[in-house]
């Protein structure tokens, strides 16, 4: 059997725990050590898991990203050729070996990722009498290691090369390559063409996505006015929770050119949606702070100038109510009898949501349709399969603040 060309150290961020319950990997890295334990090459990519992304408070991997990242099986011989030859190497690998398992499956391809097939750093800890927690984060300080960005794939794929390397220089015995793992870095993997696959990483902290109007080109003036209720009413679902999510951001892109407007336009038209929420808060002869404060958010999300909301409230003091039906400030309302749906994992319990929706009347249902006022969602660019479905219906989608917000008014 040939010897291996050194290691490949692995690291999954997944959607939940069990593949069973048709958990995903949502993000893995791949870092190279040479047989030494010295890093020689790493890679990393986001997975679109095509299902809501869990515990997204644990690994902060947003829907927003995930769902341009490749899937699985666009990676997978990608994947395939930077594991070949290599010991497998992983910080608890039962449970990365139990979801690559799953993936390559859906896949139809047969793997050698048994609990015995790679080389786990957890375990070789208690050999090396490391006297540590089990914890990725707790050997590595044992190992007097470096802090890391830890729970992302790429960084936590670093650690425990780091840790393997720290093994083979002070406790070699616990990190004894064996038969099982040579087997499984000599598996012959059915022929994958890598493919060129576009690896897509987290966005950085801090980093601010160009607003959606960046992205509509300039285009040249057309004679007659353009037909823009469905850019109005799309935007109305958008605002509903007072944020423009990217997946809003895309479809208020695409409406847009599918229209035809252009950018001096579609400012235009933001411009005429902010002065209509201006005439319906003067509705009452007084704008609140609350209410000013509303129309300063629809002002930010719909890149116009703050400076702005005052002039258009000084302008629009002496105006009519609008009439009913139109929108309102204030974004979403419920009223008793309307069905919403929950997607995804949200900060409060469940259980504890639908209680308080059914004593303000509302009803929590399991599915969406087009009866559906709302889908909830812990993250609004959500993969989840309902949101694909409210998508399809044209429901709109809401954070899960907005709609507590909406509940606690109600009640």
């Amino acid at each position: 059997m040939n010897p291996a060309r050194g290691y490949a150290v692995i690291d999954t961020e997944t959607t939940g725990i069990l593949t069973g319950w048709r958990h995903r990997i949502a993000e893995i890295a791949v870092v190279h050590l040479d047989p030494a334990g010295r890093i020689t090459d790493e890679w990393v990519t986001l997975v679109n898991p095509d299902r809501d992304l869990g515990p997204q408070a644990i690994h902060g991997i947003r829907a927003a990203d995930a769902r341009r990242a490749p899937r699985f099986e666009h990676l997978a011989g990608e994947l395939v050729q930077r594991l070949s030859g290599r010991v497998v190497v992983a910080h608890n690998w039962a449970f990365d070996a139990m979801h690559l398992r799953a993936e390559f499956g859906r896949l139809g391809i047969d793997t050698p990722f048994e609990t015995d097939a790679g080389l786990c750093t957890m375990r070789a800890a208690g050999r090396a009498r490391l006297n540590s927690g089990r914890s990725l984060i707790d050997c590595c300080a044992a190992a007097r290691l470096s802090e890391r960005s830890w729970h992302t794939a790429l960084d936590d794929a670093r650690a425990a090369g780091e840790l393997l390397g720290f093994f083979l220089r002070h406790a070699p015995k616990a990190v004894a390559t064996t038969e099982a793992q040579l087997r499984a870095a000599n598996w012959a993997w059915p022929r994958l063409e890598p493919g060129a696959v576009r690896t897509v990483q987290r966005t950085a902290v801090g980093h601010v996505e160009p607003h959606f109007l960046a992205r509509l080109v300039e285009r040249m003036p057309r004679d007659g006015e353009p037909a823009v209720d469905a850019y109005l009413a799309m935007l109305d679902d958008a605002l509903l929770d007072r944020q423009i999510s990217a997946t809003e951001g895309d479809a208020l892109v695409e409406i847009a050119h599918d229209l035809g407007l252009h950018k001096d336009e579609v400012v235009a038209l933001h411009l005429s949606y902010l002065r209509d929420l201006a005439r319906e808060a003067w509705a009452d002869q007084v704008v609140t702070d609350e209410e000013r404060h509303d129309l300063l958010t629809v002002a930010t999300l719909l890149a116009l100038e703050p400076a702005i909301v005052e002039t258009i409230l000084d302008e629009e003091r002496d105006s009519v109510r609008t009439p009913a039906g139109e929108r309102k400030v204030g974004g979403l309302t419920l009223r008793p009898g309307d069905k919403v749906v929950l997607t995804g994992d949200m900060s409060r319990g469940r259980a504890e949501i639908a209680a308080e929706a059914a004593a303000a009347g509302i009803r929590v249902t399991t599915s969406v349709s087009k009866q559906t006022r709302v889908l909830a969602a812990a993250d609004p660019d959500s993969l989840s399969g309902k949101a694909k479905r409210a998508r399809e219906c044209g429901v709109p989608v809401v954070s899960e603040a907005a709609f507590l917000k909406a509940l606690a008014a109600l009640g």
